[in-house]
C-alpha cells in the first residue's frame, strides 16, 4: 500500500513538471517579450547573457513603478490656467522724484549738510582740484568784515560778565559767526529791542530789522527787509547833522498829506502791528492791542503809523521770548598748552603768518616761516577746534579796556565802557575782543604779552570736535574711493542715514508736497482730486512720495484698456532744488497692490523728464495650496515683521528678517528698513556700527538661511 502511494506521488509530481515545462516552451516559444525567446532558442553563454539583459530590465521596470508610486502619494499641483473677463479694480500707484529732497532745505540741517559737504570735498579730491572746505572757508574771508548773526543761547551771569552755559536759566543773545561756535557780546534778551538798522549796517536802500542794544546794532536772523506797502514806498535819506532818516512816500493822489513825504530820524521809526490801515496805507496803532497789520510808526508824534510789508513777521522786544528757538551750547574741557594759556579756556588772540589778499582778506598759514611779529597779522585762535580764523593784519586791532571778561578769554566791546578795568585786544572790523596779560615790569611790548601761533605746543590728543570730525569722515567711507559713481553711491546712503536722525516733521519740511509736485491728474477720463485721491509716505531713498489709491469706498476701474483711459500724471520735478547725489531727472513709478508696501527702491520703473512714458499693466493672480499640496504660507506676519500696517510679501519679510539680524548683531538697524520693534537705526557718523552695519548686511545677503531666514510664498 505504502509503495502505491509512493509510485502515485512520484506519477503527479512527473505531471506537474511535463505540464510546467510544456507551458514554460510554450511561453518562450510565443511570448512578445524581449530576451525570453532568444535566451530559449540560444545554448550556453549566449543563453546566459540574454537571461541577464532580461533581469536587467524586469528590474528598471520595477524601480520605475515604485518611482510612480511615490509620486501618486506625494500629491503633486496640477496648474490649470483659466482666461476670464472681469471688472477688476485698479491698483495702487505710487510715485517719486527721483530726488528724494529739495537742496536748499535739506542744507539746512546739520546732518544732510556735513554729508553733502564731505561727498562735495571727495569729489573735488577726485579731480585734483582744491578741497571744498577751503575754497569756502576762503569765500566766507572774502569779505573784509566777516558776517555775523545773532545767536539766542542759555548763558549764566557771572559776576558781571554773562557767559554761555547749556545749563543756565538766562536766554541771552550774542554775537557770532555762521556755522562756528564762537560766541561774544552776550547780553539778555531783554537788553535788546528791535528797530530799523542804521545805516552803516546794510549796504542797500532797503530798511531792514535789527537787534539793538545801546549805540550797537545786528540784522535780525532771516534778514528781514521792510518794504511800504503799495501805494507806499520807503527810502533812507540824510536829514542833516549826519543824521539818517527814513521817509515814507505816499500817493501823490492823496491830497490829505502836508508834503510829498513823510520824514522822521531812523531810531524814532517803530516796527510794531496797527490795526484800521485805509487804502492809503495810513494806519492806527494798537497800542498794546492785539494788531493785524505790520505797519511803522513815528515814536514821537505817535499818530503817523504807515502800513509795510516785511518777508518775514518778527515780534518786538515785548513778545514771548519762548517762541525764539534758543541753542543750548556745550563746551568740552579745553587741554592746558602752557602757563600763559592756562588762565584762559576758550579764545585768545595769537600771531600767525598770513597770506593776505584785497579779494580774501587774510588766511592763516600755521607752518612756522619767520618769527618776526612785525611780519604777522594777528589771529583768533579756539583751542576747541583748533581754529585759526578770523585773521586781520595789526593795523586793524587795538588795546583797550573792557570792563566785562569771562574766564573763557572772551571780553565784551562797548563804544564808551564804564569800570573798565580788564586789559583786552580786540579787532575792529568785528567788534570782538579777547583779554590779555596786562604789561607787568618789563613785559610791556605786545609782542611779549601776546602768545605766537608756532610755539603752541600740538596737543598729544586730539579735541571732542576734531575725534568727532574725524570719526565722521571714517564712518561716511569716501577714503581710498576715486570713482565719482561710487562716491555718489557713497553718498546716497549716507544721506539716507543722515535724513533719519530727523524727526517726521523734520522730513516732510524737506521734501516736496503734494500739490507742487503732482500739477495735473486724471484717471479714466475725468480729473482727479490730488489731495483725496492720493496717500503720501516718506521712503527712505526716495523721500515724499505719493500713492494713488483713489476713493476706497469705491470700485475703481477704468472702462477701456488704453492710455487714455488709465491714471494720468503730470508731475513737477524742479530740478533747481536737486541735490549733487541725485544722477537723473524724472520720477519713480511702483504699481503695487493696495494692502501692500511699495518697494520704489527694487520694484520700481523710472521715466525722465520732457518725454511721455507709457506703462501698461495687467493682472495676474495666483492662488497656491499649502501643504501638504504645496509650500505657500497662509499667514505669514508675525511680530518680527516690521511693516506693520501691510501685508505680507516676500520681500517684506527679507527686510524683516534682515534687520531683525542687524538689530541683534549691531545693536542698531538699517535706516533703509524700519526699525525692528523698539531698536533704533544706526547713526550716520559711528564708524563702528556703520562697519558691523555693511559687514552684516553683506553676510545676511549671502547667507539668508544661516540666519532663520524662511520667506515662504504667500498663498493669495
Amino acid at each position: 500500500m505504502n509503495i502505491y502511494r509512493v509510485r502515485l506521488c512520484t506519477d503527479v509530481m512527473k505531471r506537474i513538471k511535463r505540464i510546467l515545462s510544456e507551458d514554460f516552451v510554450d511561453f518562450a516559444e510565443h511570448t512578445s517579450a524581449h530576451g525570453i525567446p532568444r535566451a530559449y532558442v540560444s545554448e550556453g553563454l549566449r543563453r546566459g547573457l540574454w537571461l541577464l539583459l532580461f533581469l536587467c530590465c524586469l528590474c528598471a521596470f520595477g524601480y520605475q513603478a515604485y518611482l510612480i508610486i511615490l509620486r501618486f502619494l506625494r500629491n503633486d499641483i496640477i496648474v490649470g490656467v483659466e482666461i476670464r473677463f472681469e471688472e477688476i479694480r485698479f491698483p495702487a500707484v505710487t510715485v517719486c522724484n527721483i530726488n528724494p529732497y529739495k537742496n536748499s532745505l535739506a542744507r539746512q540741517t546739520s546732518s544732510i549738510k556735513s554729508a553733502l559737504e564731505s561727498f562735495e570735498s571727495a569729489i573735488d579730491r577726485t579731480a585734483g582740484n582744491e578741497p571744498r572746505e577751503k575754497s569756502v572757508a576762503r569765500e566766507k574771508r572774502s569779505a573784509g568784515v566777516p558776517p555775523l548773526r545773532p545767536a539766542h543761547v542759555y548763558c549764566r551771569k557771572n559776576q558781571d560778565h554773562y557767559s554761555v552755559d547749556p545749563e543756565g536759566d538766562e536766554q541771552c543773545l550774542c554775537l557770532s559767526f555762521p556755522n562756528e561756535e564762537i560766541y561774544w557780546n552776550c547780553a539778555p534778551e531783554k537788553e535788546y529791542h528791535i528797530q530799523f538798522c542804521p545805516n552803516d549796517t546794510f549796504a542797500s536802500a532797503t530798511p531792514s530789522l535789527c537787534y539793538c542794544q545801546n549805540q550797537y546794532c545786528i540784522e535780525v536772523e532771516n534778514q528781514v527787509k521792510i518794504t511800504g506797502r503799495w501805494p507806499l514806498s520807503l527810502s533812507l535819506k540824510e536829514c542833516g547833522n549826519s543824521t539818517n532818516c527814513m521817509c515814507v512816500l505816499p500817493h501823490s493822489s492823496d491830497a490829505s498829506m502836508t508834503s510829498s513825504s513823510y520824514c522822521a530820524r531812523i531810531s524814532k521809526w517803530q516796527y510794531t502791528l496797527c490795526n484800521g490801515c485805509d487804502w492809503w496805507g495810513r494806519c492806527t496803532r494798537s497800542f498794546g492791542l492785539s494788531g493785524e497789520e505790520e505797519c511803522v510808526c513815528d515814536g514821537d508824534s505817535h499818530t503817523q503809523c504807515f502800513a509795510v510789508e516785511s518777508a518775514a513777521r518778527h515780534s518786538d522786544d515785548h513778545g514771548d521770548a519762548d517762541t525764539k528757538k534758543h541753542i543750548r551750547v556745550r563746551r568740552g574741557k579745553m587741554r592746558i598748552y602752557e602757563k600763559i594759556l592756562s588762565q584762559y579756556e576758550g579764545i585768545l588772540a595769537v600771531y600767525s603768518m598770513c597770506r593776505c589778499t584785497d579779494k580774501h582778506g587774510c588766511v592763516a598759514i600755521k607752518e612756522k616761516q619767520v618769527t618776526n611779529t612785525s611780519a604777522a597779522c594777528l589771529c583768533f585762535y579756539n583751542k576747541k577746534n583748533d581754529q585759526l580764523w578770523p585773521c586781520y593784519e595789526q593795523t586793524q586791532w587795538q588795546e583797550r579796556k573792557c570792563s566785562r571778561c569771562n574766564s573763557f578769554g572772551d571780553c565784551h566791546f562797548a563804544d564808551n565802557p564804564t569800570n573798565a578795568i580788564y586789559d583786552c585786544f580786540c579787532a575792529l572790523p568785528i567788534r570782538m575782543c579777547v583779554r590779555i596779560d596786562p604789561p607787568e615790569g618789563n613785559v610791556t611790548d605786545l609782542s611779549e604779552r601776546i602768545v605766537k601761533f608756532w610755539d603752541i605746543q600740538p596737543t598729544t590728543t586730539l579735541s571732542p570736535v576734531q575725534k568727532k570730525k574725524v570719526d565722521r569722515e571714517k564712518a561716511y567711507g569716501y577714503t581710498g574711493v576715486k570713482d565719482p559713481i561710487a562716491l555718489k553711491a557713497k553718498a546716497k546712503e549716507n544721506i539716507i542715514f543722515a535724513v533719519d536722525q530727523l524727526t517726521e516733521d523734520e522730513k516732510w519740511a524737506i521734501s516736496y508736497n503734494k500739490s507742487e509736485f503732482i500739477t495735473k491728474c486724471s484717471f479714466n477720463g475725468v480729473e482727479c482730486n490730488v489731495d483725496d485721491d492720493f496717500e503720501a509716505y516718506l521712503d527712505p531713498s526716495f523721500g515724499a512720495c505719493f500713492t494713488y489709491v483713489g476713493t476706497r469706498h469705491a470700485n475703481k476701474s477704468n472702462d477701456r484698456a488704453g492710455p487714455a483711459y488709465g491714471l494720468r500724471l503730470e508731475a513737477f520735478v524742479n530740478i533747481s532744488e536737486y541735490l549733487p547725489t541725485t544722477e537723473a531727472a524724472g520720477v519713480r513709478l511702483t504699481v503695487h497692490s493696495l494692502l501692500e508696501q511699495p518697494f520704489p527702491d527694487t520694484l520700481g520703473h523710472s521715466a525722465p523728464t520732457g518725454f511721455i512714458s507709457s506703462f501698461g499693466i495687467r493682472l495676474k493672480s495666483m492662488t497656491r495650496l499649502p501643504a501638504p499640496f504645496g509650500d505657500c504660507i497662509r499667514e505669514g506676519k508675525d511680530d518680527d515683521f516690521i511693516f506693520v500696517d501691510k501685508q505680507y510679501n516676500t520681500e517684506g519679510c527679507q527686510r524683516s528678517c534682515i534687520q531683525k539680524h542687524l538689530a541683534t548683531r549691531c545693536g542698531c538697524g538699517d535706516p533703509r528698513y524700519p526699525p525692528f520693534r523698539s531698536t533704533k537705526n544706526c547713526p550716520v557718523d559711528d564708524p563702528v556700527k556703520r562697519e558691523c552695519l555693511q559687514n552684516e548686511v553683506q553676510y545676511a545677503m549671502r547667507h539668508s538661511k544661516k540666519i532663520g531666514c524662511k520667506c515662504k510664498q504667500p498663498c493669495r
